[in-house]
């Protein structure tokens, strides 16, 4: 099954402030959303993400020490998402 795009869950919300200061001033795109019910998450944001932009944010997220609690990629299944940890 192919998947949609990525999710990353964070264990605080300064984390998961900070991430999305970082990767806008990098130039990325990504979205900052409520974590879905079906992922447990110790804050209540995830940032979303196309699938192409993995490696490049994964990369930035290693050069400036942020922290990601887990990353998800997201697909559908019928009227279902499916989500699995990366």
């Amino acid at each position: 099954m192919n998947f949609d795009y990525y999710l990353a869950v964070f264990n605080s919300t300064h984390h998961a402030i900070k991430f999305e200061k970082v990767l806008k001033e990098a130039g990325v795109l990504i979205n900052i959303i409520p974590v879905p019910r079906e992922i447990a998450a110790s804050c209540g944001l995830a940032a979303k993400f196309e699938k192409d932009k993995y490696e490049d944010i994964n990369n930035i997220v290693k050069l400036n020490n942020l922290q990601v609690a887990a990353y998800y990629d997201v697909s559908k299944s019928g009227e279902k998402r499916v989500y699995n940890k990366k």
